[in-house]
Formats: C-alpha cells, structure tokens, sequence
C-alpha cells in the first residue's frame, strides 16, 4: 500500500514538472539565481558562482567572436542595476561594453539608451552598473534589453563600405528580464523578445537654402535609410537616437582655420507616419519645402533632387527617417580691426541608431526594438539643389497665403484688402499727376463699387431667399388651417 502511494506520489510530482518544464519552454521563460544583496565592488566571477547552475566550462574563450552577451542582470544592495556578459574573445581582444537599449516595462515603447560603466572583468566576464539607473522600489521591475553596444574596432570589425563611419556595433538581446520581490527575497527571470535588424544603414542630409539674407542661411535636414531583415508594408513609428553638437568655424584671420564646439547632447526622437518637418524659408526668395518624417526610399528618390553619389548609397534600402532639421550659416567679410575672416556655423550629427520601429505586416501590427549599429554621415549635402530660390510671384504667392493664415483671413479677401489699399493710395497721385487718367479710374472705381454693391445684395436675396419660402410656406400653412 505504502509503495503504491510512493509511486502515486512519485508520478504527481513528475507530471507537475512536466508541465512547469512545457510552460517555461512555451513562454521562454528562465530562472535564474543572482541575487540582489550583491554589491557592486564584488567580483563578476564571485557573484555568477552564487548560481549553483553556473559552469565556467561552459563559456568557452572564442578569439574570432567579438559578440557581447548578457549572461544575467542582478540589482545591488545600494539600488543599481548591474549586468553580467560573457565576451568569447576578451582574452584576445579587450572589448567593453558602452551601452544598453532598455526600457522599464513589459512594452518596447519608450525604450532609450543607457551607458554602461564597467565595475569587473575576469577572464571572458565583465560585471557592467548601468548608469543613471535606479532600481524602483516596487514588487515587480521589468528590464526590456533589446541590445547591447560596444566600440567598433578597426582591427576586427568590417566598415560602412560607404562614406558612413560606424561608432558602435549593436548586438541582440531581446529578454525581458523580470526582478520580483517576495518577502524581501529578490528572484530573476526573463522570456525571450522578438527584435528586427537594421540592414544597409546611411546616414545623410539634405540641405535647402532659405533665401537671400545678409549672409548665407540653409537647412539642413538629416536622415537615415536602411532596410529590416523582417519584411514591413507600412511603417507606422520609429525611435531614433543621436547626438549633436554645435560647431562654429572661423576661416582665415591670423591664426587660420580655428573650429569651436558646443556640448553633446544626446536625444531620442519619436517620429509617427504623419508627421512632417520643413525649413524656415524666412529669406526673400526662399523656397518652401516640405516633406514626411517616414517615407519610402523611393518615393524619397522621386521627390528630391539627390546626387547620383547618394542615390547609389541608398539604392538597397526601403525606408527613410528624416529625424532632425539644424541650421546652417557662412557669414563673409567679418573683421575683428583690420583682421578679416568667414564664419560657418552648423551643427553636427552623430551616432544615429534606431532604437524602435512599429510597423505593419499584412494585417499584424509588430512593436519591436531594433538591432542597430550607431553610425556618422560626412558633412558634405547629398542633394543638388542647395541653393535653389523661388521666382518672385512663387515667393509673394507664399508670402501672400502664410501672411494671410497669421491673420486668420481668407487669402481671397487679404488680396482684395491689398488691392483696395494700393488703388486708395494709388488713385489720387495719379489724379494730381493725370488728370485725364484720374478721371478715368474714378468712373471705373465707381463702376466696380456699383458691381460690388449689386452682388452684395444678390448674395443677401439668394442667402434670404430659402428663409422666405420657409415663412410663406408657414403662413399658407396658417392660412390653410384657419380657414
């Protein structure tokens, strides 16, 4: 009796097993034992031992792998997060870590950059804190790793193949990793994510001028395009992270060229199917310009007016981001006594990595982080058309309508204010310097006055007219029933 209850038992707990086993393996899910009383000046090695499940053997040191992979996340007594990696070739080739792509949620959306500070190394292990990070005092945290970057590196990476300079190299993750406190015990866990990779990255801009002013004034408007190794029929948003920084050059004067820079600033944008960006054109005879933050290549292509250089570039992409617009400016003859020199100002764009993309495939809508090395474009336009103005009526036409919109005034009525006032002015010079000619304008000012009164009042029958029939219709009505 005893060993058929033994064997019942023994049975129940290999089907429970069984099944958590199915469960784990359909969600992705593992389970880990880093645990969070682990300080930050502890030895990587000595905090994965506390694993019982952790071999060395079985992180092996690969010269000719130069990947980063996150072996587990762990959060510290003093509130940091920290992240463990094995990197096969660290014995070879000393590689660090620079940064993660992570959000704080179940969702990839809202998903940023973080920098990496490294605490440990031993062997092929690093022990990174991930800085500007808190870890929240809540029940269950989420750590969205969607990759993690290092420095390119001349001797063992490949380049651009175009006028592009690769910053960092990004490589995949896709966990989210879930820390969750139970009476004051601290356990780990994550499932896998699905990410897309960015494929054929460039990295341009296209500069438009805005017009005659004091000094040379443009726009420039940056970009990327690239191509996924998923398939997308629409695109529907994208996170684009980069930096920039100030540039101002003085060319010429005593001591030549001198080139000073502001502060980097990194940013991410959140660019959305319709938004669209343009340039000022506050100069005289500037030309407008316009155009969607996310639209295909080749609709790109058809629409600008590209060098056969950047066309070629751009060729094996499908999508382009157009994330930021900056100005540009080259004063000439400034002087400083009898010292004269030329001002260029401008800004540069740097590190562009796409974070995020929200696109449809068929009738499934994806939310993924993205797989994306950082990379620099030259400064040098990739369009023809730099210095391209607007004729003179395209210009007063615009002028016209944007005028016209600040005052809040149909642009029908704005011109006819305009030409009032031109022939109030206009009229009695001519009168004084013309006589005859006066005389002739006056008769037809009264003309036209006439014809504007008539079709004033044939609007005002035609606006009463309906009201009229709805009042005789009424009184018949009254009439009708009284009788």
């Amino acid at each position: 009796m005893q060993n058929k209850m033994k064997n019942k038992n023994y049975a129940t707990a290999l089907i429970i097993v069984l099944i958590l086993a199915i469960v784990f393996n359909i969600f992705n899910i593992t389970l880990s034992k880093v645990y969070a009383e682990t300080p930050n000046s502890t030895n990587v090695l000595a905090d994965l031992q506390k694993d019982s499940n952790f071999k060395v053997s079985d992180y092996r040191d690969k010269s000719d792998d130069y990947s980063i992979q996150i072996i587990q996340i762990a959060e510290s007594t003093a509130n940091e997060l920290l992240i463990y990696t094995y990197q096969p070739c660290q014995r070879t080739h000393y590689l660090v870590a620079t940064c993660v792509n992570m959000s704080f949620t179940e969702k990839v959306a809202g998903t940023n950059l973080y920098n990496l500070e490294l605490l440990s190394q031993e062997s092929v292990f690093c022990k990174y804190k991930v800085k500007d990070v808190k870890v929240e005092n809540t029940a269950l945290r989420y750590y969205n790793i969607t990759s993690i970057y290092r420095a390119w590196n001349a001797n063992i990476d490949a380049g651009s193949g175009n006028d592009n300079i690769i910053n960092e190299v990004a490589y995949n993750v896709g966990r989210l990793y879930k820390a969750s406190t139970i009476d004051g015990k601290v356990t780990y866990s994550y499932e896998k994510m699905e990410t897309i990779e960015i494929i054929n990255p460039y990295v341009d801009f296209l500069q438009y001028s805005n017009g005659f002013q004091f000094y040379e004034s443009a726009c420039r408007s940056h970009y990327i395009a690239f191509d996924t190794d998923k398939k997308i029929d629409e695109l529907m948003e994208a996170d684009v992270y980069f930096v920039s920084q100030s540039v101002v050059r003085t060319i010429g004067g005593i001591s030549g060229d001198k080139y000073e820079y502001g502060n980097k600033i990194s940013q991410t944008k959140t660019l959305k199917g319709d938004d669209k960006g343009e340039n000022p054109a506050n100069g005289l005879f500037a030309r407008k310009y316009e155009w969607k933050r996310i639209e295909k290549t080749q609709d790109f292509i058809n629409k600008e007016d590209l060098k056969e250089s950047t066309k070629n570039h751009i060729k094996n992409t499908k999508w382009v981001l157009r994330f930021s617009e900056t100005d540009y400016s080259y004063q000439m003859g400034a002087s400083s006594g009898l010292i004269t020199y030329d001002i260029e100002k401008y800004t540069n764009i740097s590190n562009v990595s796409i974070l995020r993309l929200k696109f449809r495939t068929g009738v499934k809508i994806y939310d993924l982080g993205v797989i994306s090395n950082k990379i620099t474009g030259d400064n040098i336009p990739g369009n023809n058309n730099t210095n391209e103005y607007a004729g003179f009526f395209e210009w007063l036409w615009r002028m016209i309508c944007e005028l016209a919109e600040k005052l809040g005034i149909p642009v029908w009525v704005f011109i006819l204010i305009i030409v009032l006032l031109f022939l109030a002015i206009l009229l009695p010079i001519l009168g004084l310097i013309f006589p005859p000619v006066g005389q002739i304008l006056k008769i037809a000012i009264k003309a036209v006055i006439k014809a504007v009164e008539w079709l004033f009042k044939a609007l005002v029958w035609i606006i009463a007219l309906p009201i009229k029939g709805i009042v005789w219709i009424v009184n018949k009505c009254k009439g009708g029933g009284s009788a």
